[in-house]
This record gives structure tokens, sequence and C-alpha cells, in this order.
């Protein structure tokens, strides 16, 4: 230490001082030479452009006078004396008078970082217990549900009906979009059911309104049950209307609901086909074979039967299109198809009953007998299958001939019970076709009650329309038979022989 001391005398010290002045003296003529070559870079070029503009005026000597200054190196700042050498360095050494400020500036600054740190701790911890809403506002629940799902937010969900959003759409939310809610908090949401279905929307008039004007009607009301349906017609152009059907019975149009099922229909027009089926010949095939192929190729077949001495029943005889031909889906076309051979119905006018039965087997025929003003007994009258039509064994064979009885002839029913008159007058007469009646009048007689004992005519011709007035007996005390002893019998009519009944 002693060494250290004597070592240490004021000569040494002002030596250290002497050295520690050169040192900045260097450093400060440093600092001149870099700034006095800047400048010197900066100046030059703008002296050089004077010096141009000079020599452009001035003589030459002036022109070299003031190259040559500008050549000359730029002053030099003075050196430092000795004593400004001393001064620094005796500042140098003095006692920094900001230290408390310089302190007291770190230790607000100690504060404010740990305040800083603080709020940007609370700044994060916020933004990890929260969470921003999202505008759910038109998107579909399922999209709300899943968000919530990632940010542990809880959803509570309210229905409302309304026409402005379709079903199961949020159209309000209880926080805003943008806003922040807690992660565990509930986000109140109210979805669409769709428009009301009880609301009472009055069909309009879809006759009056073109296709377009139908559907934009459809879809701003609302109507989904409402179907705007369109099918071709032959008799309806395109976009015409056809007729509303609405399913729901009982419904009318003025009281329609969304909940009820309804229809509008409008036409497409012809449908138009292309001739791209090609016809098979059909002749001697199956009914069967043509069906199946009629109907895979929709076409509108139509089936004529005719019989056949050659082609079996329930076979095409021929057909309305040649074979080869080119046809299109729902064109009209026709076979015949075999009945197999017929039977020809002949004209039985001119033979009797007995020959009309025996002589046509193949045919199941009826004699049948009526009684005729105009036609003789025995002559033809009619048959209930006209001549020359063909009977096949699918069709019914049974002939009826009528023949004549000629005009009606009023038998003697005297003696006859009074119960079977309606049998006796309905066999022989009106069953036969004539209108003969009769109408009864009781008398007393020795007859046993209820015997015909009198008529106002019998035994001879009539007209087909007559009412005869008959006797019935009304003695109920008489026997069984009538006794031998009664003397008084009931006078025979007269008849003159000269009276001559004709038949006809």
């Amino acid at each position: 230490m002693s060494d250290f001391l004597s070592k240490f005398n004021k000569d040494k010290y002002q030596d250290m001082l002497n050295e520690q002045e050169e040192d900045k003296d260097k450093q400060v003529k440093e600092e001149q030479d870099r700034q006095t070559e800047n400048q010197e870079e900066t100046e030059l070029p703008e002296k050089r452009e004077n010096q141009e503009n000079q020599e452009n005026q001035a003589p030459a000597s002036e022109i070299e006078d003031n190259k040559s200054e500008l050549e000359t190196d730029p002053p030099r700042a003075p050196s430092p004396t000795r004593n400004s050498r001393q001064r620094d360095a005796e500042e140098e050494v003095e006692i920094d008078l900001d230290y408390r400020r310089k302190k007291r500036r770190r230790m607000w600054l100690i504060i404010s970082g740990s305040v800083l740190a603080c709020g940007l701790i609370f700044f994060i911890y916020y933004l990890l217990v929260h969470v921003k809403v999202e505008d759910f506002v038109g998107e579909s629940v399922s999209v709300a549900r899943e968000w919530a799902g990632e940010n542990d937010v809880e959803i509570e969900l309210n229905q409302e009906y309304n026409m402005e959003y379709d079903a199961n759409q949020v159209f309000e939310q209880s926080v805003a979009a943008g806003d922040k809610i807690r992660k565990g908090k509930t986000l109140e949401l109210t979805s669409s059911l769709g428009p009301d279905p009880e609301e009472v929307i009055p069909l309009p008039d879809f006759s009056e309104m073109s296709q377009e004007e139908a559907r934009n009607w459809i879809d701003e009301n609302k109507a989904e049950n409402l179907q705007l349906v369109t099918e071709y017609s032959d008799d309806l152009e395109e976009g015409e209307y056809i007729k509303t059907t609405i399913r729901d019975s009982g419904v009318d149009e003025a009281e329609y609901q969304r909940k009820h099922s309804a229809a509008v229909y409008y036409s497409k027009g012809k449908e138009v086909f292309e001739k791209n089926i090609t016809v098979p010949d059909f002749t001697g095939k199956p009914k069967e074979e043509v069906e199946k192929w009629a109907e895979t190729n929709e076409i509108d077949m139509t089936y004529e039967e005719a019989d056949s001495d050659s082609i079996e029943p329930e076979h095409i005889i021929s057909q309305s299109e040649a074979a080869d031909e080119k046809v299109a889906k729902r064109d009209k076309m026709k076979v015949k198809v075999s009945v197999g051979k017929a039977t020809v119905v002949p004209n039985f006018w001119g033979l009797t009953a007995e020959e009309a039965v025996s002589n046509y087997p193949d045919l199941d025929v009826t004699v049948k007998e009526r009684y005729n003003t105009d036609i003789p007994y025995g002559r033809f009258i009619s048959q209930s299958v006209e001549a020359e039509t063909k009977l096949t064994d699918q069709d019914d064979k049974g002939v009826t001939v009528t023949y004549s009885l000629g005009k009606p002839y009023l038998a003697d029913f005297r003696g006859q019970m009074e119960g079977d008159l309606p049998r006796l007058f309905f066999d022989e007469y009106q069953s036969k076709g004539a209108d003969i009646k009769y109408i009864v009048k009781y008398v007393y007689s020795p007859e046993v009650k209820g015997t015909v004992v009198n008529m106002s005519k019998f035994n001879e011709f009539v007209p087909m329309t007559y009412t005869v007035e008959i006797s019935i007996s009304n003695n109920a005390s008489a026997p069984p038979n009538p006794p031998d002893f009664f003397d008084d019998e009931p006078e025979a009519p007269v008849v003159d022989e000269d009276i001559e009944v004709d038949e006809e």
C-alpha cells in the first residue's frame, strides 16, 4: 500500500491528467475531422456549381482564384488549452447531483411496470374466461349450438312463429353480436317456427293468374302445403290454369289455412313423343303378347273382337298399323281378336215353328206365340236376333222366334171356379199379347158358391182389348154337387145359323 502511495505523487498525477487530456484532444480532433469531411462533401458540389456559373461570366484569373480557394482545407478548430483540459478533468470527478432523481424515476418505472404487468395478467385472464358472441341472426339453431359447445356457453332456446325467417332459423339473441359473454353463462336465442299454420289465407282466383304469378303468391304467403303441379293436357295451352283441389274435405277456398293440403294445376301443353317404336307383326299371336307390348311402350291399344274360321280364339286376326311401321308413345292402335268360328242367325220368315226349332241345332231357338189381329195364325211375326248376325261361343246363342195366334178367341169358362180365373186369363190371353180382362157379378144360383155360372160373351172372337162380365154363384148353402131334381136348366144362347164366323 505504501509503495502504491509513493508512486502516486503530484507529478505522476499531473502526467495522468495530461494523458487523459491528450486522449480527449485526439477524440475531439478526430470528431472535428469527420465533421469537416462531411461538410466538404456537402459544400463541394455547391461550390463547383457556383464556380461553373462564374466561369461563364468572370475572367480566367478569377476562375483560377476560386479553384485555389476550393482546394484549400477548411479552417480547423482551435486546439484546447491546458487550462481547459484541467477544467474538464475536474468536472469528470464531480459527484452526480441527479442521482436521487434518477433513483426516484427508476422506482416509478418499477411501480408502473408492476401495475402494467398486473393489468396485462388481468386482461389475459379476462380473455380466457370470456368469449366474443357471433351474429347468429339468420343462422340455423345447429350452428349456434355448435358454437356454444366449442366455447362452453349454455343455450336457452325460445321458439315463435315468424314470417320473415324459415323454421329453425335464429331471429333474436340476448347478447348482441360482437359483445363478450362469460363462459358458463346462458345465451338466450329465439328461433323461428316458420309461418303460423293456423293463419287463414284465402286462396285467390288462380284462373285469373298466370303460373308465375301463382308461384309468387305461394312464396310470398309461405303456403308450403299448397303445391303447384303441372301436367300435360291435350286441350289447354302451356301455362293455362286447369283446376284447384283441396285434399282436406270440407274446407272452402275462403277458409284455407297453411296446414291444409291443396294443389293448383297448370297445363304443360300437349305432350309430343317421337315415333321411334317399331310395330311387330301380331297376326296369329296371342292377345296377351299384344297387351304386354302395348303396356311396355304406352300404346293406346283398342281390341275389337271378330270371328274367324282359321284363327283360334284369343289370337290376333289383323292390326291397324302394319308391321315394321314406327309409332310414338300414346299413339292409338287397333287389333282384331278372334273369337273363333261364328254361327250365322238365319231369317226365320217362311218357316214354321217346328222347322225353326229342328233346322238349327247350333242355336237355342225358342218359339213364342202371340195374338195378332193383322197376321194370321201360325205365321212368323219376329225374331229376337237379327238375321245374318254372327254368334260365337262367347255370345248367347238363344234366339226367340214369335209366331201369330191370330185374333183372340174368348173360351167358355162356365163351370170353372172363381179362383182359377186369374190364371186362365193370364195364361190364355194376357201373356200372349191380348189385353182380355173380366169383371165379376155375384148372383144366386143352384151351383155351389164361387162357380162361374154365366159370361156376357164366350166361345167367340173378341178384340185385342176386351172386358167380359162373368157371373159367379153366391149360393153358400148349395151342396158340392147340384141335385138331380132341378128341372130348371139354363137356356142355351140362341145362335143364328146364318152368321158366319171369320177367324180373321
